[in-house]
C-alpha cells in the first residue's frame, strides 16, 4: 500500500512526494533505513491515510507489516515466549523536541510474563502500567481526576501486586476501547491518535502521519546496552564520539551512565565508523540512539544537535570541506554571522553553573563571558588592578558603574568586563568594550548604591566575585558568583582555517578594523582586515602616562602653554602612528583627527580631581586648587556632543591638530625610510561644510595670523627628514546631516568619506544613543520602531548616506567611501553599503570575521542568482 512505508536497513529509495507525507520524526527513520545502517525496523502510516484511519480497516494492513517485523527481530507480536513489543510516535512537519509516544504496545496478561523473563518480572509490570498511564493521557483523553484516583493508590515504592491492581482498574477505566488481542489493541490505538491529534496544534498543514516501530531494550539479557552518542564532541569539535552508555538497564540513568569510550572496542568502533557516514549523509553532527539486544545491534533514532557549539559546528563543516563532502559556499551558507561571536571570546563552561544564582536579563554590549571581582569606579579599579598584580592577588576585575565616560577607558581596558545600568549597545561603555574585545552589558534593572548593587532581591559588594556571561542569541546572564570559562583558541578552534575560506569570496568591498593601539592592529592582521577604517586618537591620550599632560594642555590658558604641552606629547603621538603604520605594512591607515569634545578628558569624580590638582600644583605651587577646579567647569558644556569638537577644536586651537599632523608625518616618514610604502589617510571629524574642511587642509592667513594646513605641515616635515615627497590623503567623516547634504561641495577637498553612523543617526533622529534606552523598550512595545536604530541602519539614514555617496562621486569620480561603526558588523547593513557604492566597512577588531562572512553570503548569493539567469 503506497501511503504505508516500510523501512528497515534494506530500504533504498523512496518517492520524494512521499517522503514529504512522512513528518520529521519519520522522516529520519528512513533516512537511516537508506543509508543501509541497523535502524530498529517499522513501518510509516503517511499523513494522507493518517487522516482516514477511524474509518479504515487496519486489521489486515497491520498483519502484513507486523509479519515483516517479526521476520527482522526474531520475535512474535503477541507470542507468550518471546514477545514483540511495538510502540507508537506521531510525526508531522513541527519539529518539537519529543513527539508523542506510546510504548509497549502488545502487552496483556500472557505477554507480560514472557517478557519479564528476558527484562525481570518488575520491569515488565512496571512498562505495562507505562503503556496504560500513557494511554489515558495521550490517546483515551481521561479524566484527570480518575488518574489521579488509580495513581494515588500506588506507593512510593510500589508492590507488584499493587502495580497489578493500578493495570486493571486502567482496563476497567477503558472498557471496550483496550483490547487484550494485540493486533485490536495497535488499531484501538492508532485510531484514537488519529482522531486526537489530526487537526491538532502539533499537525501542521494536516502533515500528521504515524510511525509504528519495534521495542529493542537495553536490559534484554546481561550483555544488551543502551545509549545514546554524538557524531563528534558537542563543544570541542574533536572528531572523537561523545556519548554515554548503560549495560543491563532499559535506558540510560545519571547514576549508572558510564562514557561511551569505555564500552567494548568492537562496539565503539562500530559506532565510530557510523558516526562518519550520519555525518557525511546529513553534512552536520547528528545525536544517535542506540541498543544493543544480546548480539542484536540497533538505531532507534537520529536527530539535530540544537546545543552543540559553533566551535563543533565549524570544525564538523571543515572535516566535511577537506575531504570534498562539501563544499566551500556550503560551508560558508551554514553559519550565522553572529555565531563567530562563540569562537572571538570566552564562554561560560555549562559544567560550573548549577549551584550558582544566576538572573538573567538586560542589553548585549559586547559579547562574551567574563569572571571578576566588582568595582564601582576607575581609580578604584585601577588601584587594586595594580596592587594585585604586585601582590600575587587575582587581577581579574569587572567595572560596574551607572554610565562609563572617556575617563574610565583605562579602567575598561585593564577590566574583563563592564555591567552598567544606563544607556545601550551603542552607548560608551559596550562601544569602548567591542573596541578592546572587552564583555559588556547594560542592566537597567541594576540599582548601585555606594560600593554595592542590587539586582533581583540580591547584593553585592565591592570585592565580591559576579561571572557575566553575553552570548549573541539571548538575553545576558549575571551569575552571582565564579563560575568557569571555555578560552578561545582562534588557531584550535577552526576559526582561522574557516576565514581563510571565507576570504576566497571577498572581492573588491572589504573590511577595514577601527583600531586605536597596536594591539588592536595585531588582532585586524590576523583576520585579514584591509587596512584600518578608523584610528580614534582621543583613546590615546587616556594611558596614565598622558592623560594628565593632555589635561594640563586644556586648562592652559594660552597657546603657548598649549604648546609647551602638546611638544611634549608629540613624540607619544608619533610612536602611536609608528607602531600602527607598521603593523598594517602597506595597507591604508586611516587617523581621525581629535573628535571628542575637551572636557570629556577632564576628571569626573572628586577622587580623579584630587589627582589631577596634585599634578598642576606639583608644576605650579602657586596653584590654588579652586582655580584649577573653576578652569575645568569653565570648559563645561551643556551639550558637548553638539558642542566644541572636531575640526571645531582646530579652528579654536589649531596647534592641537598641527601636533597630530605632525606626528603621522613624521611616523610616516621614518618608516618610508625603512623602506615601507606609507599612505596615511587624515580624517577630520564632525564637519559640516566645505569651508571647515577647506580651512584645515590648507590654512589659512588673516589679520595678521596664520593657521598651518595639513599641506604645509606635511611639507615642513618632508623637508626636515630629507624626502622627496609623501603620499597623504585628507578626507572627512560624514554624521552630519548637513554634511551628506553638502557632500558634492565637501568633495571638492575630501579625497574620502568615512561616514559615521553612530552620530549621523544621533543627529538624524535626534536620539541619544546612550540615554534611548530608557524610551526604546516602550518604542518597541507599540511597534513605534522597527528595530533598534544603532543596530540597524534606519531608511532616512540610508538615504542621507545614498545622497552623500551620489553627490560625493559627481565632484570627485575616484572618491574612497566607507562606514565605520559597529553599525559596519551588521550583514544587512553591508548589503546596503555594496548597494550604496561604498568601498568598504569598518568595526572593531573582533567583528571583521562577522562581517567578513557577511560579505562573502552575499557574494555568493550574488553570484547564485546571476548564474541562474
Amino acid at each position: 500500500m503506497e501511503n504505508i512505508v516500510y523501512f528497515n536497513k534494506s530500504l533504498k529509495d523512496i518517492d520524494p512526494k512521499v517522503r514529504q507525507r512522512l513528518g520529521i520524526r519519520g522522516g529520519r527513520a528512513v533516512d537511516l533505513a537508506m543509508m543501509g545502517l541497523p535502524i530498529a525496523p517499522g513501518f510509516i502510516i503517511d499523513s494522507l491515510l493518517t487522516q482516514k484511519l477511524p474509518h479504515v480497516n487496519l486489521k489486515e494492513i497491520l498483519g502484513t507489516h507486523i509479519a515483516q517485523l517479526e521476520k527482522d527481530t526474531k520475535k512474535k507480536y503477541g507470542d507468550i515466549e518471546k514477545p514483540l513489543m511495538l510502540k507508537v510516535v506521531l510525526s508531522s512537519d513541527l519539529n518539537v523536541p519529543h513527539f508523542p509516544s506510546i510504548h509497549n504496545i502488545g502487552m496483556n496478561a500472557q505477554t507480560v510474563e514472557a517478557f519479564g523473563n528476558y527484562t525481570g518480572i518488575g520491569f515488565a509490570y512496571g512498562e505495562y502500567l507505562f503503556l496504560m498511564r500513557n494511554l489515558a493521557t495521550k490517546i483515551f483523553e481521561v479524566d484527570e481526576k480518575e488518574v489521579k484516583k488509580i495513581e494515588e493508590k500506588l506507593a512510593k515504592k510500589k508492590t507488584l501486586e499493587e502495580v497489578k491492581t493500578a493495570i486493571e482498574a486502567y482496563k476497567k477505566l477503558f472498557g471496550d476501547k483496550f483490547s487484550e488481542d494485540v493486533y485490536d489493541q495497535l488499531g484501538l490505538i492508532l485510531k484514537g491518535a488519529s482522531s486526537r491529534y489530526c487537526d491538532s496544534p502539533i499537525d501542521v498543514d494536516n502533515s500528521m502521519s504515524i510511525m509504528v516501530q519495534v521495542m529493542v531494550y537495553g536490559n534484554w539479557g546481561k550483555n544488551s546496552y543502551a545509549g545514546n552518542y554524538y557524531t563528534r564532541n558537542i563543544v570541542t569539535g574533536d572528531p572523537e564520539i561523545q556519548g554515554e552508555f548503560v549495560q543491563g538497564e532499559f535506558d540510560i540513568m545519571a547514576n549508572k551512565a558510564r562514557d561511551i569510550s569505555k564500552i567494548e572496542k568492537k562496539h565503539y568502533d562500530h559506532f565510530t565508523e557510523i558516526a562518519r557516514k550520519v555525518e557525511d549523509n546529513f553534512k552536520e553532527i547528528r545525536e544517535i540512539k542506540f541498543t544493543i539486544e544480546e548480539s542484536d545491534f540497533w538505531l532507534v533514532e537520529q536527530k539535530e544537535v540544537d546545543e552543540k557549539s559553533t566551535q563543533s559546528q565549524i570544525k564538523a563543516l571543515l572535516d566535511l570541506t577537506r575531504r570534498k563532502i562539501v563544499t566551500d559556499t556550503y560551508t560558508i551558507a551554514k553559519i550565522k554571522p553572529n555565531q563567530l561571536n562563540e569562537l572571538l571570546h570566552p564562554v561560560i563552561d555549562p559544567r560550573t553553573v548549577k549551584a550558582i544564582k544566576s538572573i538573567k536579563g538586560g542589553i548585549a554590549g559586547s559579547t562574551g563571558a567574563a569572571i571578576g571581582r566588582v568595582f564601582f569606579s576607575t581609580p578604584k579599579l585601577l588601584e587594586e588592578h595594580k596592587r594585585a598584580i604586585m601582590k600575587g592577588g587575582d587581577p581579574k576585575l569587572i567595572l560596574v558603574m551607572p554610565a562609563s565616560f572617556a575617563e574610565d577607558v583605562k579602567a575598561i581596558e585593564v577590566a574583563q568586563g563592564v555591567i552598567t545600568c544606563e544607556g545601550g549597545f551603542s552607548s560608551h561603555a559596550p562601544v569602548v568594550a567591542r573596541s578592546l574585545g572587552k564583555v559588556a552589558m547594560v542592566q537597567p534593572d541594576m540599582k548601585i548604591r555606594g560600593n554595592s548593587f542590587t539586582l533581583a532581591g540580591k547584593t553585592v559588594r565591592e570585592g565580591d566575585y559576579v561571572s557575566i556571561n553575553v552570548p549573541y542569541y539571548e538575553a545576558p546572564t549575571i551569575f552571582m558568583g565564579k563560575v568557569g570559562l571555555i578560552e578561545p583558541d582562534w588557531k584550535r578552534n577552526g576559526l582561522f582555517e574557516f576565514l581563510d575560506i571565507v576570504e576566497k569570496h571577498i572581492d573588491k568591498f572589504n573590511v577595514r578594523a577601527n583600531a586605536d593601539q597596536g594591539r588592536d592592529a595585531l588582532v585586524a592582521r590576523d583576520f585579514k582586515a584591509k587596512g584600518i577604517g578608523l584610528c580614534r586618537t582621543e583613546h590615546m591620550f587616556f594611558n596614565e602616562k598622558r592623560i594628565m599632560k593632555f589635561r594640563e594642555m586644556i586648562i592652559a590658558e594660552s597657546e603657548d602653554e598649549r604648546r609647551r604641552v602638546l611638544k611634549s606629547l608629540l613624540p607619544m603621538q608619533r610612536s602611536d602612528f609608528y607602531e600602527l603604520f607598521k603593523i598594517m605594512a602597506d595597507s591604508p591607515v586611516t587617523i581621525r583627527l581629535l573628535d571628542a569634545p575637551l572636557h570629556e578628558f577632564l576628571p569626573r569624580t572628586d577622587e580623579s580631581m584630587a589627582i589631577f590638582i596634585r599634578y598642576m600644583q606639583a608644576k605650579d605651587r602657586r596653584l590654588k586648587a579652586q582655580e584649577i577646579i573653576a578652569r575645568c567647569e569653565e570648559l563645561g558644556e551643556m551639550n558637548p556632543m553638539l558642542g566644541h569638537r572636531g575640526c571645531r577644536v582646530a579652528v579654536t586651537y589649531p596647534e592641537i591638530y598641527e601636533m597630530q599632523c605632525r606626528a603621522i608625518f613624521e611616523a610616516a616618514c621614518m618608516l618610508r625610510k625603512e623602506g615601507h610604502k606609507i599612505k596615511p589617510e587624515i580624517m577630520i571629524p564632525i564637519v559640516m561644510s566645505k569651508e571647515e574642511i577647506k580651512f584645515i587642509k590648507n590654512g589659512k592667513k588673516i589679520e595678521g595670523k596664520e593657521v598651518k594646513g595639513i599641506r604645509d605641515i606635511k611639507n615642513e616635515v618632508v623637508e626636515d627628514f630629507g624626502i622627496e615627497d609623501l603620499e597623504y590623503k585628507v578626507g572627512t567623516m560624514i554624521e552630519l546631516p548637513a554634511a551628506a547634504l553638502a557632500a558634492g561641495e565637501i568633495a571638492q577637498y575630501a579625497e574620502f568619506f568615512s561616514f559615521g553612523t553612530n552620530d549621523l543617526t544621533q543627529t538624524t533622529y535626534g536620539l541619544s544613543r546612550d540615554d534611548s534606552n530608557s524610551f526604546f523598550p516602550s518604542y518597541s512595545l507599540f511597534d513605534l520602531m522597527k528595530s533598534n536604530l544603532f543596530k540597524h541602519l534606519g531608511d532616512e539614514v540610508k538615504e542621507l548616506i545614498g545622497i552623500a555617496a551620489v553627490r560625493g562621486r559627481l565632484s570627485r569620480p575616484d572618491i574612497k567611501m566607507g562606514l565605520c561603526g559597529e553599525h559596519g558588523a551588521n550583514p544587512d547593513n553591508i548589503q546596503f553599503c555594496m548597494d550604496a557604492g561604498l568601498n568598504y566597512v569598518s568595526c572593531s577588531p573582533y567583528a571583521i570575521p562577522l562581517a567578513k562572512l557577511g560579505i562573502a553570503q552575499i557574494n555568493i548569493k550574488s553570484s547564485e542568482k546571476e548564474g541562474a539567469e
